[in-house]
């Protein structure tokens, strides 16, 4: 018996047959919406491992995503690869849920017999997504980060006590 998918991260347990099977989902950007500008999925490969007994089902799943991010630095958009992996099991005896970083246990929705994976799969990518999302300019060819350079503006003078001109002339313009 095939899975059966309702939408591409929603899935019918009635539909799952018992024991191993196995589905790969290929994501595009309008099919999962990250919710946050500076990152915009592109695409994504999911490899979604199902386990199911009588009494739990336990959903595992690889994936490897493509995003378009933001430079924090020049705010110039680039290509970042990521991938990430995350273990939920769905029990209709759980009293309560329980969640980390790399797996859940929920109850299973008894009014209607799914699983919806969509809002881990969208937190295992933006989980991945770094906090600093520098574009691959700023690396050098060994891929450590480059120096950023600043430049001081106005005049160029070491002296903490002296005044800028123009703030001179703007204080005597104010005494007459």
């Amino acid at each position: 018996m095939a899975i059966v998918e309702i939408s591409k991260l929603k899935f019918n347990l009635q539909e799952l047959p018992e024991g191993s099977s196995n589905r790969t989902v290929n994501l595009d950007g309008e099919d999962l919406e990250l919710k946050e500008d500076e990152a915009t999925l592109l695409e994504a490969q999911i490899e979604i491992s199902f386990y199911k007994t009588d009494h739990f089902v336990e959903v595992k799943f690889n994936l490897e995503a493509e995003t378009r991010l933001i430079c924090d630095r020049s705010l110039k958009p680039f290509t970042k690869k990521l991938s990430g992996s995350y273990h939920l099991l769905f029990d209709p005896n759980i009293s309560e849920p329980s969640e980390s970083d790399k797996g859940a246990v929920r109850q299973i929705p008894v009014h209607d017999l799914t699983v919806d994976i969509g809002p881990e799969v969208r937190d295992t990518i933006m989980l991945e997504v770094p906090i600093r999302k520098i574009h691959p300019d700023f690396f050098d060819a060994d891929g450590n980060l480059r120096t950023f350079e600043t430049k001081k503006f106005g005049p160029d003078s070491e002296d903490d006590d002296s005044i800028d001109p123009r703030w001179a002339e703007l204080k005597k313009l104010k005494q007459n």
